[in-house]
């Protein structure tokens, strides 16, 4: 009875505006993946209870509230006809969320709102998992927590004391978080979350035209990270494979079906290298490639090898994901074929003749294909350009590039490049992937971008099988050499669509180290937090030697015990330094008082309630008992200077204590 009173109280202006203040911090990260109306919503509740706050407007009617949990509900359906998955669900809660705003007057409405908040926090996780993030969510929880105390006191107190309280009570879960996420053992989730299908898909394509690279160059966009076991590898060695693209129309390179089964064996080159041990850390993008250094020895039981001997994950990645890969470039790819089981790799449609008169020329004068390739490579270095801003070209691309324009990107090059190859015999395929990439040396990582982008030709040689040429290099070896950062920032058309990301990138100081900082931070965030799973077990034998169940357990209970009894100590001390309240010393007198007869006050109870109690056991004293109660509530919930004297409550104390004798 006692419990439901207190839920029915109603709330003081402290705590509402703390309530209102907890439902603008927890929306706010979720604007930009919401529809633009659910923000509209919550800005138009929020807006209606701050005028019912300051008596302007009244409550809305029920068929009002009717009328807008219908309207809600039926956007939510027309905004996610094709299915948002996790975003239509969210946008549901958030709009449920707001609604709610309407009805808060009593502590059991504030309850409710708040609990959802909490829940609303964590959500954003689903859609961004930034250290930025994480503090700005911290601090919702803070602010959240805030209003959770705040309805709890029932007298007036000045706004921001129940913030420094909640932040008190924070401080040691800090050390007690720090101890549990290092060492709870992490187990597979009980069920999965279907995540966006319909999110935009980043990075490269499984078809490629000349010029689509060049669209890349126009985002900042991270597509991956990369760490290093050991020395690093040349800029010009880091040809990131994706897709590998068998089939040419005249214009689009693709891969039709039946293109991606994987013909190529791996065999051992007498040539020594030493092998590449890295780790990835990849980018959500939506798409189910996976790049990697020439050439995968080892496969990851989540990814599939298909041809070209790239590759992929089963699902889109709709989620950041880690892999650690290693490299053979010994490797000889496909040697083991001859030229009869290629087909797709030689195919060539109607069209681009002078292209295919100039290839068998050349071919005649060479006459074998090393000499070729290096016959096309020194054509390209005499008179070609290389631009992110080529001229368009006609039906016959090829044609129009080589003898007309002369202008172009990497995907111009391949795409020249493998059809002169095929148009002599040569079996040739288009690579995508990326080139380079940013060195970090704060954090020792790679960094690479979607303006890494890049396109590659893969060339087949009897007895050497696949081997890489890149046109790009002998145009412009700058771009192969450098990051692409330096040497794109020097085209008005780079990152033209990320104005200020642009600004660190082309920048050679301060912003430039800033960026670089900032970067490194995230990446630091991202392996050690986000993928730490990775690394727990040899974070924890660092700690502990030999991981056993009881040692696991003794690491996570004596930091408990500890804060724990450092927190009871300190509030103990408090307690003993700060004087009682004289009115609540004089409710303690009279509980004492008659505890001989059996009716002190039990634990919990209000004072309102142990008095009706004693009014009840004598009916004669229920003026006295309701005047005691009366004076008390006055003194705690009401304004100062309208409740009884110190004085005027200890005399009806002993008014009471002589009647029961």
């Amino acid at each position: 009875m006692a419990t439901q009173a207190m839920h029915n109280q109603q709330l003081s202006r402290t705590a509402l505006l703390w309530q209102l203040i907890s439902v603008f911090v927890v929306v706010l990260p979720h604007i930009s993946h919401l529809p633009v109306w659910v923000p509209a919503i919550v800005l138009f509740t929020l807006s209606w209870r701050v005028m019912v706050f300051i008596g302007r407007w009244s409550f809305p009617a029920k068929w009002f509230k009717s009328v807008l949990v219908f309207v809600a509900g039926a956007s939510v359906l027309l905004s996610y006809q094709e299915g948002g998955g996790i975003s239509s669900t969210v946008s549901l809660l958030v709009v449920a969320f707001s609604l709610k705003l309407l009805e808060i007057y009593k502590r059991r409405d504030a309850l409710v709102v708040l609990y959802v908040a909490y829940l609303i926090a964590a959500s954003i996780f689903l859609f961004t998992q930034t250290i930025w993030m994480a503090i700005y969510t911290f601090f919702c929880l803070l602010v959240v927590s805030t209003a959770l105390q705040a309805i709890h006191i029932h007298r007036a107190i000045p706004f921001f004391q129940p913030f420094k309280r909640t932040s008190l009570m924070f401080i040691p879960v800090f050390p007690l978080m720090i101890i549990l996420f290092m060492g709870m053992p992490r187990i597979d989730p009980l069920w999965q979350i279907s995540f966006d299908k319909s999110a935009a898909k980043s990075g490269l394509s499984d078809t490629m035209a000349p010029g689509d690279i060049t669209q890349l160059t126009r985002s900042a966009e991270v597509a991956f990270r990369a760490t290093f076991e050991g020395v690093k590898p040349p800029q010009s060695s880091l040809y990131w494979r994706a897709i590998v693209l068998h089939d040419f129309d005249g214009r689009n390179w693709s891969n039709k079906e039946g293109s991606l089964v994987n013909r190529d064996k791996a065999i051992e080159s007498e040539r020594s290298s030493t092998n590449i041990s890295y780790e990835l850390i990849l980018e959500p993008t939506q798409a189910t490639y996976v790049p990697a250094l020439d050439y995968v020895s080892n496969i990851p039981r989540e990814l599939e090898f298909r041809a070209g001997r790239v590759l992929e994950t089963r699902l889109p990645l709709a989620q950041r994901k880690q892999f650690s890969l290693e490299a053979k470039p010994a490797f000889l790819i496909g040697a083991e074929r001859n030229y009869q089981s290629f087909f797709q790799e030689l195919n060539l449609p109607e069209g681009n003749p002078d292209a295919m008169e100039l290839a068998r020329k050349w071919w005649r004068e060479t006459g074998n294909e090393e000499a070729f390739i290096q016959r096309i490579l020194k054509f390209f270095n005499q008179s070609f350009i290389y631009t992110l801003s080529p001229p368009p070209l006609g039906v016959n691309t090829v044609d129009d590039f080589l003898f007309k324009t002369q202008r172009g990107f990497c995907g111009h090059y391949s795409s020249a490049t493998a059809f002169m190859l095929r148009a002599v015999g040569i079996p040739a395929r288009i690579v995508t992937g990326y080139q380079g990439g940013e060195w970090n040396h704060y954090e020792n990582y790679l960094l690479v971008r979607q303006y890494d982008a890049h396109a590659w030709v893969e060339a087949w040689l009897p007895k050497k099988g696949w081997i890489r040429v890149d046109p790009t290099a002998a145009v412009s070896p700058d771009r192969i050499e450098e990051a692409s950062s330096e040497v794109l920032s020097r085209e008005p058309e780079f990152l033209n669509e990320s104005p200020w990301e642009s600004l660190g990138i082309k920048n050679d100081g301060f912003l430039a180290l800033l960026r670089l900082r900032i970067e490194g931070f995230n990446y630091a965030w991202h392996r050690w937090v986000l993928h730490y799973h990775h690394r727990q077990i040899d974070l924890l034998r660092d700690l502990l030697g030999e991981v056993t169940a009881w040692r696991l357990v003794l690491f996570l209970l004596i930091p408990f015990a500890i804060v724990i009894t450092i927190t009871i100590l300190l509030m103990a001390r408090s307690s003993a330094a700060s004087p009682q309240d004289p009115f609540d010393s004089n409710i303690a007198r009279l509980s004492n008082g008659l505890k001989s007869k059996g009716l002190q006050r039990s634990k919990g109870e209000t004072v309102g309630d142990y008095c009706l109690r004693l009014a009840n056991v004598r009916p004669d004293l229920a003026d006295v008992c309701g005047q005691i109660a009366k004076q008390y509530e006055c003194v705690k919930y009401a304004a100062k200077g309208n409740g009884p004297t110190v004085s005027e409550f200890s005399k009806s104390i002993d008014q009471c204590l002589i009647s029961f004798r």
